[in-house]
């Protein structure tokens, strides 16, 4: 019979699977939403899903979706400086 173990033994190791850790780290810029884009931004989003490396975000109107396209390299610098190990490698507005 094992010896048992910690919940915070299996947590950690859990967590330190690479496909659950890079999975965790995606989802905390989910989290972070609102502190990456700003408020005003983050009111007319909604992250729908991360999936192969790419975030989609669905937008309130056409309009915003627009100016999103045009905000697309700067939103993505904040997520790769600020969460490196994230996975994501695209946004695709909705």
């Amino acid at each position: 019979m094992s010896e048992p173990r910690s919940l915070a033994d299996i947590i950690k190791e859990f967590t330190q699977d690479e496909n659950v850790s890079s999975r965790l780290r995606a989802y905390q810029v989910v989290g972070d939403w609102e502190k990456i884009v700003g408020t005003l931004i983050a009111r007319n989003t909604e992250i729908s899903r991360i999936e192969n490396g790419i975030l989609f975000v669905k937008t309130s109107n056409s309009t915003w979706r627009n100016e999103l396209v045009f905000m697309k390299q700067a939103i993505m610098r904040k997520i790769r400086d600020n969460y490196p190990d994230s996975g994501i490698d695209d946004i695709f507005f909705i």
